[in-house]
């Protein structure tokens, strides 16, 4: 018989996989049409990660931002920010290829070069390139656009990776997340390398904090 404690560690475990963006809703894999409902989708996921940072004893908020906090700062939900398309994968054989990303406190993080994604925007075409870290793990993705410095983090932000049952996948700029250290200084968070800079304002997802 599950125990009340079980039932809560398995709750939060949901709700912290939910904002990280490592469990997808079911609706959207189950959907023939990934657009279907999307916009309830965003501004759920959107409602899990502010109840996180309010409620969650995981929260990067310390004490003084936690209770002040009233939410996240979003850009409007834009659906022409969602692409799907195909993963491009990189050999593994001999080996594979390996990068070195920077982080906020000066020693680098090792990633294996996952692969990249290509996507069309304003009839110009653009490229991501994607990591998975050493041992396995979610596919990790970190750019930076025109909006950091000055409206977004200025390291970069994460771009979570929706895999679709047809074997594309689906980029959803709206979904875009501060690391932790926008929140709070004490958290190492890997930083999006010059490979992956975009050279256009990309205005979705999370914007500064403050």
């Amino acid at each position: 018989m599950m125990t009340r404690a079980w039932f809560l560690l398995i709750i939060s475990s949901l709700s912290f996989l939910l904002w990280t963006g490592l469990l997808i809703p079911p609706v959207l894999i189950g959907s023939e049409d990934p657009m279907e409902n999307r916009e309830e989708q965003i501004r759920a996921l959107r409602a899990q990660r502010d109840q996180f940072f309010k409620e969650d004893l995981r929260t990067p908020l310390n004490e003084r931002d936690r209770k002040n906090f009233k939410g996240l700062s979003y850009y409007p939900i834009d659906l022409k920010y969602v692409m799907v398309g195909s993963i491009e994968r990189y050999p593994t054989e001999p080996k594979p290829i390996y990068v070195n990303l920077p982080t906020n406190k000066g020693p680098e993080r090792k990633y294996v070069k996952y692969g990249r994604f290509k996507f069309r925007w304003q009839g110009k075409e653009y490229l991501l390139q994607i990591y998975r870290p050493l041992g396995g793990g979610e596919l990790f993705l970190p750019f930076k656009d025109k909006t950091s410095e000055r409206e977004t983090h200025p390291k970069g932000r994460y771009l979570p990776i929706e895999e679709l049952p047809d074997g594309n996948v689906l980029i959803d700029f709206n979904r875009v997340t501060n690391p932790f250290c926008e929140y709070n200084e004490k958290y190492t968070c890997p930083s999006a390398p010059q490979e992956n800079t975009l050279p256009i304002p990309i205005r979705a997802g999370e914007k500064h904090f403050r």
